[in-house]
């Protein structure tokens, strides 16, 4: 049975949303996904029963991180108590052998054939020696086997050393560590986007004092607790700020330390292929020798979107990927861009498909890989095109890896697997684990915020549909309406009548209680408006309320069971097929308050 090993790190210490330090002890240990509590929890000997995982004295008040332990599940959540008695869940994934004990073991065997060279020698040098010498020889022999067991023993549990000549003919890489599932560049992120990848991508800015950091950005404004830009910091300014993803990500998420590229290269090198993005050109050579140091040449690519950065990755003896912006392919004359050198070319999905088949017949090494994607329906676009690679922000989701849940998990305050926002970003789900939708920012129809709920799609032809809701404000001024679409495909919608993206039914209440049923074709890109009932009271304010939508193999029914007689019925059987399911607000140039989204659930 092979056994996953979590703690022994500095940064897996229990935080409540605020990032602040949680004293307690976690109340349960669970298998990701099914909530199943694990009772079977070992000490780092992965014999003996563990018992306590902190690392302080249970009636402590001071920080302490979690101690090393094992369990056979590679994927679990902590479920411990912060401020206010709220129950948080903290998704992590296990480590395999640790990287040390090959380090160990291939020393012992660089040790052992030391002995036996040192023996060989004292055979050699003297006969009167022969008899020291031969019993330093079985000695050095007999080492060197209980080393190359070791090695063995290692490698069966650890496996073979991950490189781009092992990788699958169908590739997922999990962009800056899956950003859309995880805090983006973190340590936490690569530790779970490794279950559904098999390449990982991250970030890489260089400090002031030439250490690399993993981060996207030229500043650690928007992902740290902390201001400033990252060329102006050292690593030892940088060590007192920490990654916030309550603030961007999800707010039940804990403050994270920020990562090196020396701390991922440590734990992820050879044990999964990864791509580092040099985000300053300056950082190559320094990149390039913590690649040749660890001997991860063919392990771990270097990536630029400069085609000319190409050369100087290639001259520093490692692997060279390039990415193209879909402005960018508009320009690039495919056998200029294939002279550069790279050995893996990644191009946006939004490029034409004459752009991406052109690139592809100049026969990249590693072939042409695609990006950002976060549709499924994307993904199979750049299959049928012929690329081998999948860039996703949404690893989990888009390679169909995780199996489908029936409701969503948002409100243990982390977003689930492929809960894509329609527009650039996605709301912060909040401390109460909620999805704010907010009003439009603009008088563009397209800035309402629509959320697809991948993590509970594709769903059922028919069964019973629930959004629960809330809304802070009433009246006709507030918050307008409120909309589940069932769709076809996953592919981006707005919501808007006048811009039909898939087949499919959109169903509605209003903030006067008014229900509406529509039926969208694409081909004939209409929406065609089934029912409409009329219009009643105000719903109220900060009360939960359910919009339910029942499919039938003949008829829909759209009700409010909160609110007596609130419910309408339409025979139609146009589509009945696997739904993805999206749930957002219409565009209303009145609308003013918040939607407050507390849970979705599918048959």
């Amino acid at each position: 049975m092979p056994l996953y090993t979590y703690g022994g790190t500095p940064a897996e210490v229990l935080t409540d949303p605020h990032g602040d330090v949680v004293p307690d002890y976690p109340l349960n240990v669970r298998i990701a996904g099914s909530g199943e509590l694990i009772t079977a929890l070992y000490e780092a000997d992965g014999t003996t029963p563990i018992g306590q995982l902190r690392s302080n004295p249970a009636n402590s008040t001071a920080p302490g991180a979690i101690r090393q332990w094992m369990c056979e599940w590679p994927q679990i959540e902590y479920e411990y108590n912060a401020s206010g008695g709220r129950t948080v869940r903290w998704y992590v994934s296990g480590r395999e052998v640790a990287t040390e004990a090959l380090q160990a073991a291939t020393g012992a065997a660089a040790q052992a054939a030391t002995a036996a060279d040192q023996a060989a020698t004292a055979l050699t040098a003297s006969a009167n020696a022969a008899s020291l010498a031969t019993t330093a020889s079985t000695k050095a022999d007999a080492a060197s086997a209980d080393a190359s067991a070791a090695i063995t023993a290692v490698r069966s549990r650890l496996g073979e050393a991950a490189t781009v000549d092992t990788l699958p003919a169908i590739v997922y890489d999990a962009h800056r560590g899956g950003a859309g599932e995880s805090p983006e560049n973190s340590i936490d992120a690569l530790r779970t986007a490794r279950a559904y990848s098999q390449v990982l991508d991250i970030d890489a800015r260089l400090l002031a004092d030439g250490t690399l950091v993993s981060m996207h950005d030229a500043t650690i404004d928007r992902v740290t607790n902390k201001s400033g830009t990252a060329a102006q910091i050292t690593a030892a300014q940088l060590a007192s700020a920490r990654l916030d993803p309550s603030t961007w990500f999800a707010a039940g998420y804990p403050d994270l330390v920020v990562p090196t590229v020396e701390d991922l290269l440590n734990e992820f090198g050879g044990r999964y292929v990864l791509t580092v993005e040099a985000k300053d050109a300056a950082s190559v050579p320094v990149l390039a020798a913590m690649i040749k140091a660890r001997r991860l040449e063919r392990s771990v690519l270097i990536n630029s979107n400069t085609p000319s950065v190409m050369t100087t990755i290639k001259n520093n003896g490692c692997l060279a990927h390039l990415w193209r912006s879909a402005a960018q392919m508009a320009t690039d004359n495919p056998a200029t861009i294939k002279n550069s050198g790279a050995d893996l070319l990644d191009l946006d999905i939004a490029g034409t498909d004459a752009q991406i088949t052109a690139a592809i017949a100049q026969n990249y090494p590693l072939g042409v890989w695609a990006h950002t994607l976060a549709r499924r329906v994307q993904r199979d676009r750049a299959l049928a095109l012929g690329m081998r690679g999948i860039i996703a922000d949404y690893p989990a989701y888009v390679s169909g890896a995780v199996p489908r849940r029936t409701a969503s998990t948002f409100g243990v305050g982390t977003w689930g697997p492929g809960y894509v926002p329609s527009g650039a970003a996605r709301p912060v789900l909040d401390a109460s684990g909620r999805i704010p939708l907010p009003p439009p920012a603009s008088s563009a129809a397209s800035d309402a915020q629509v959320i697809l709920a991948g993590e509970v799609s594709p769903a059922p032809a028919t069964g019973t549909f629930d959004v629960k809701f809330s809304v802070p404000t009433a009246g006709s001024a507030g918050w307008s309406l409120l909309s589940l679409h069932l769709g076809a495909d996953d592919d981006a919608t707005v919501l808007s009548g006048s811009d039909i993206r898939h087949n499919g039914y959109t169903v509605q209440v209003s903030n006067n209680r008014s229900l509406r049923i529509y039926r969208d074709d694409k081909a004939a890109g209409t929406s065609t408006q089934l029912a409409n009932t009329t219009a009643g009271a105000d719903l109220a304010a900060n009360t939960v309320y359910t919009l339910r939508c029942v499919i039938t193999a003949t008829q829909i029914t759209v009700s409010i069971p909160e609110v007596s007689g609130l419910t309408t019925t339409v025979t139609d059987s146009t589509y009945r097929v696997p739904w993805s399911v999206f749930v957002g607000r219409n565009y209303n140039a009145s609308a003013t308050g918040l939607i407050n989204i507390v849970s979705i659930s599918t048959p």
